[in-house]
């Protein structure tokens, strides 16, 4: 079965920002991977098109970056997508890795400093941005099933490296945007996600980021607010005029949230004076007053009728001054 069917469906928009040079240069500050200072990467080059051909295209991740380090040497990035949780994960990049490896062998660049025999340095990063915790072994070895010692000379061995956005701790700092991104995907609300993603409104403004500026757009749009519960709102690609949608939606969820929190308060109400009726007065007189109760939005008139609980004589004496209150 070719690798490509065995892939789990993940969000278009979210991978905008993995091909984006100044994303992954922040990626890379934020999250440094093993044997690579961000603060060393002279050059980040977009390999994608050099080995994501026809043939290539099943086996590699969604980008693949070159970078140029200031002792003279390259190193490949591979990074991959994931909105759900995948336990090919481990396999599937020592797949990408090992095909880069033989790519770079194969067809080694003429101006490139190596050859067939010393290829560059391939590393990989998996960016998961799903609810579930992130559940697949973290290297290949642990995912293969070994019945004696000697074997395991025969396992190979490759650390996945997985930054889990949801649960990422967070480094601090709010001119970072990968820093943002783990934030805004930890949103649980449209007010807090405006909040988080303010920032960006100062540095979108800045040129040369309007592709980036539109990845963001596109992903808060598209994927974080419908994914808050919001719908109806308009998809688009221009970040100011999604913040400025994000901001009045924000004001309406706080309505929103307002009027759910009475609502779910006078429903607390009304059950405890149900409680307190029947203990009292018995079923009948609790089935009696359920209709009337339910009519009432006010939280000083249920507050009243819990004191005439305590003071009526009996049930009947209670019905009766609710009657003559409606």
């Amino acid at each position: 079965m070719p690798v490509i069917e065995m892939r789990v469906p993940r969000d278009p928009a979210f991978k905008r920002f993995v091909h984006n040079q100044t994303f992954i240069r922040h990626l890379l500050r934020a999250h440094p991977l093993a044997g690579i200072d961000e603060a060393e990467v002279e050059a980040i080059e977009d390999a994608n098109a050099n080995f994501v051909d026809p043939k290539l295209a099943q086996r590699l991740p969604d980008a693949v970056w070159r970078l140029s380090l200031a002792d003279g040497t390259i190193t490949f990035l591979l990074v991959e997508c994931q909105s759900e949780v995948d336990p090919t994960i481990p396999f599937r990049m020592l797949h990408a890795v090992a095909t880069l490896y033989l790519a770079l062998s194969q067809s080694p660049p003429q101006e490139s400093a190596y050859s067939a025999a010393a290829v560059p340095r391939v590393k990989h990063l998996t960016i998961y941005s799903g609810e579930r915790k992130w559940t697949a072994v973290g290297e290949v070895g642990e995912a293969i099933t070994v019945s004696c010692a000697d074997a395991e000379q025969d396992i190979p061995r490759m650390e996945c490296p997985v930054l889990d956005l949801r649960r990422w701790a967070d480094p601090g700092g709010d001119a970072n945007l990968a820093v943002l991104l783990g934030r805004m995907q930890r949103c649980e609300s449209p007010e807090a996600l405006l909040e988080v993603a303010e920032p960006l409104r100062k540095w979108s403004q800045s040129e040369g980021h309007a592709g980036l500026a539109g990845a963001f757009a596109a992903w808060i749009s598209q994927v974080r607010i419908p994914e808050l519960g919001v719908t109806g709102t308009v998809k688009s690609d221009n970040l100011e005029e999604v913040l400025d949608m994000l901001e009045t939606e924000s004001e309406t969820w706080a309505d929103r949230m307002r009027a759910e929190g009475r609502r779910e308060a006078l429903e607390g109400e009304r059950k405890l004076l149900l409680r307190q009726a029947r203990v009292r007065f018995g079923d009948a007189l609790a089935g009696s007053l359920a209709a009337p109760l339910d009519r009432i939005a006010d939280a000083d008139r249920l507050e009243q009728i819990g004191e005439w609980l305590m003071v009526c004589d009996s049930g009947d004496a209670l019905l009766a001054r609710l009657g003559q209150q409606t």
